[in-house]
């Protein structure tokens, strides 16, 4: 009996030592004096599982294909501003994101994100807005789909001692089409969805010291961060999306990037192409043929000196390097654009503009 004297005691001392620890703590500090900053984790540049396979492309789209991102609008729904809510679920930023890896994919991106620089200045009159770049392409669609799943758990506990484990989802979907600016016509559309995941742990001992109870809990919480996973959807679907309008052979090699740990898309035509194109190859390895897509090997011939009108010693003319998308020679030549409403109505010999945007991406 006389140690519960003493307990209390001892209990009062480590209470008084807590709050004046309290008072040195980060973040707080007397009146007239600033508050010492906690430092985090350094600052750093946001990469995705998916970054690989849209650098993959650069180089692949014709530099004079010009890019521009449209609405792109949270239309879930979701939102909570009342009992210390957060305000809005889903990211408003889903069109810069879009922009930020068609950039990464070495896209030419004219902003259309914000037009009201542009418009200020044309009222002024300081700039003209007929010398703006137009666009071929733009990307426009919504996050549309925010829904909680119930979540399920258990918790045991024998003797004082118990075990708990809890999970939840949240299911978020979002659909982004690509429209030919010169028509209106929408050459590419995906729809994507992603389970968010989120899990609750912990373990708790109880135990009497004497008679007083003594309760003692561990646990943690873990839950994938939404607008992280939100930015590797949509980078996903700009892959997707710039894909579709290519022949399959100019990014297969690119979509392997893609790891299906992470995301994948099955049930596009940019897979039955891609599956198309890996039945051709097998087939033609099959017969011994040259697989599709494979540049043609240079035909055997007689060395340069045994060739007439050549001086050895002299340097014969490099073959010409220009890239297809610089080259001033007809470069729609032989192509039909190869989507619906290509023609647009003209005559069968003359090619529209969305052909002539369509034949630059497939060259």
């Amino acid at each position: 009996m006389r140690l519960r004297p003493l307990a209390r005691t001892l209990a009062a001392i480590l209470s008084a030592a807590s709050l004046f620890g309290c008072a040195a703590a980060p973040g707080v500090a007397s009146s007239t004096s600033n508050a010492k900053l906690v430092q985090g984790p350094p600052i750093s540049d946001i990469v995705t599982p998916f970054d690989k396979a849209l650098i993959c492309l650069n180089g692949r789209i014709a530099r004079q294909l010009v890019f521009s991102v449209g609405a792109v609008l949270d239309q879930t729904g979701k939102e909570s501003f009342t009992d210390g809510g957060v305000g809005k679920f889903v990211s408003q930023g889903a069109g810069d994101m879009i922009q930020s890896a068609l950039f990464r994919a070495g896209a030419t991106v004219v902003n259309r994100r914000d037009p009201r620089v542009a418009t200020t200045e044309a009222e002024w009159r300081v700039r003209d807005l007929s010398r703006q770049i137009p666009s071929n392409f733009y990307i426009t669609g919504s996050i549309n789909s925010l829904d909680f799943i119930p979540g399920s758990g258990a918790e045991v506990e024998v003797a004082g001692i118990g075990a708990r484990y809890r999970q939840n989802r949240i299911l978020i979907g979002l659909d982004l089409a690509m429209t030919d600016a010169n028509s209106g016509l929408i050459v590419a559309n995906v729809p994507l969805q992603k389970q968010i995941f989120s899990s609750e742990a912990g373990i708790g001992v109880g135990r009497f010291i004497g008679d007083q109870l003594t309760n003692v809990d561990f646990g943690g919480r873990e839950r994938e961060a939404i607008h992280f996973a939100l930015r590797q959807m949509l980078n996903l679907a700009t892959f997707e999306l710039l894909t579709q309008v290519m022949k399959a052979e100019n990014f297969a090699e690119c979509r392997s990037f893609v790891d299906r740990a992470h995301g994948y898309i099955d049930h596009t035509k940019t897979a039955e192409a891609v599956a198309a194109l890996e039945k051709a190859k097998s087939a033609a390895r099959a017969v011994g043929a040259q697989p599709p897509g494979a540049k043609p090997a240079p035909a055997a011939g007689p060395t340069p000196a045994a060739l007439p009108g050549v001086q050895m010693g002299v340097k014969a003319a490099a073959p010409a390097t220009t890239p297809a998308a610089v080259r001033t020679e007809k470069p729609y030549a032989g192509s039909s654009g190869a989507f619906p409403g290509a023609g647009g109505g003209k005559a069968e010999t003359e090619l529209s503009d969305q052909a002539k945007a369509q034949a630059i991406l497939t060259q």
